[in-house]
């Protein structure tokens, strides 16, 4: 059980700002549907929008290829012991 809840980005009770950043998460990703990471960072909606904008940056607005990124990501999940 999960102790921290999940945001809906369709709950019309949901904080604007997390509904805005989720939303917006959402549609450049091409899915409808928020990772559950996302959706409990969103409880602290600046939060949320503070790590969308660095994974952004760090992520996608790089000098490095497709190729690069890849080869980073799995060198550090085998450095890390990581087997998924």
């Amino acid at each position: 059980m999960g102790r921290l809840p999940l945001v809906d980005s369709s709950d019309p009770g949901t904080d604007p700002l997390a509904r805005e950043v989720l939303q917006a998460t959402a549609a450049a990703r091409g899915r409808s549907v928020d990772p559950n990471v996302y959706r409990a960072i969103a409880n602290h909606p600046r939060a949320l929008q503070a790590m969308v904008q660095f994974g952004t940056v760090v992520y996608f607005q790089n000098s490095m290829t497709p190729a690069q990124r890849e080869l980073a990501y799995l060198t550090a999940s085998l450095t890390n012991d990581c087997h998924y």
